[in-house]
């Protein structure tokens, strides 16, 4: 009776082991969905020429109005290169119908320049 109880422990215990030490199976790697065309995101640095018509030093923005006559504003920050100017951005202020190329990005809608090269005044 001892060996018949021992080998029916055995038959229930047996699998029960095998099932522990067998790997269980790992979940599915997840995959990060893929961005949706219709989510804005930020773009790779672009650039655009125009006059300079105006820097706004307190919305930290400035206005370019380019060959077409469309305004177009950007943001700057205080790592927004301005190459000669001592000012910074500020130093435009005084520069407005002057060539300018403004080097930016965009991200949400929103352009942010990174860099602005002033060329000469505009002649008429």
């Amino acid at each position: 009776m001892k060996k018949m109880t021992f080998l029916a422990a055995a038959l229930f215990v047996a699998p029960a082991l095998a099932g522990a030490q067998s790997p269980s199976p790992s979940p599915a790697p997840t995959q990060a969905p893929a961005p949706s065309a219709a989510e804005p995101k930020a773009d790779k640095a672009e650039k655009a020429k125009g006059e300079l018509v105006k820097v706004d030093a307190t919305a930290k923005t400035i206005t370019i109005k380019g060959a077409d006559g469309v305004e177009t504003e950007f943001a700057y920050t205080a790592t927004t290169e301005v190459p000669g100017a001592s000012d910074g951005v500020a130093g435009l202020a005084t520069k407005s119908g002057s060539k300018v190329t403004v080097h930016f990005t965009s991200d949400m809608g929103k352009k942010t320049a990174t860099k602005i090269e002033v060329g000469d005044k505009k002649t008429s």
